[in-house]
């Protein structure tokens, strides 16, 4: 067995927990308690999709799995950043993130470019595809730029607002995992790409406007607010 297939296996099960976790954390009681709990197992299940994801391009996979890992990697980070930021304090930890936004975005725009113009498309893909990682990219600049104008101050979200960003990001980087497993077991066609975005967007907006309306989280957000 060579040295790429352990690692290959240490991806798919850092996959296959963030994808269990995702599902619990979303299913059970924003608060300090399981919710909490199983959302920081998420985050180190990301994080290690990310790690060994680098490690695998280095050894021949593709540039596009990676880039999704990387970009899935960001919003769950960020996510999970305002999750445990209830003081609304901006370091060093949020700049990176905030750059961390803005590279990746850059490089998802550049492969869509590249799609668009190269003779033969990566991977079987059409050049129609190359929209996909142009739109992920938007996202992600679009993402951070909001992380800049909103820590520019000096101080970051706390109560109702910490608490929404914190299911955007999360809610995101689901969505990109989400893409990523579906593309990697039914190959490359506008469901896989765009599938979960449908699906997973008004999921994300229903918990947004729960938040505001004090329905979701309401204990954890009363503390900061008063």
């Amino acid at each position: 067995m060579d040295f790429r297939t352990p690692i290959l296996y240490a991806h798919i099960a850092a996959g296959v927990v963030s994808l269990i976790t995702m599902v619990i954390a979303y299913t059970t009681k924003k608060g300090p308690k399981i919710h909490a709990k199983v959302g920081r197992i998420y985050g180190y299940g990301m994080v290690g999709v990310g790690l060994t994801a680098v490690i695998l391009f280095f050894m021949g996979a593709s540039t596009f799995l990676l880039l999704i890992a990387f970009f899935s990697t960001y919003l769950v980070l960020v996510g999970w950043r305002f999750a445990s930021n209830k003081k609304g304090a901006v370091t060093g930890i949020d700049t990176a993130l905030m750059q961390f936004g803005f590279l990746g975005g850059i490089a998802l725009l550049a492969f869509g470019a590249y799609i668009f113009t190269a003779g033969t498309p990566p991977f079987g893909m059409s050049k129609s595809f190359g929209i996909a990682p142009i739109v992920f990219g938007v996202i992600s600049i679009a993402l951070a730029t909001q992380q800049y104008i909103l820590n520019r101050d000096g101080t970051s979200a706390r109560g109702k607002k910490r608490i929404s960003l914190h299911i955007t990001y999360m809610g995101a980087g689901t969505i990109s995992t989400v893409t990523a497993f579906t593309i990697t077991i039914f190959d490359h066609s506008v469901f896989t790409w765009l599938g979960a975005t449908a699906i997973g967007t008004p999921l994300l907006i229903w918990n947004q406007m729960g938040v505001s309306k004090g329905k979701i989280a309401s204990s954890v957000t009363k503390d900061e607010e008063e």
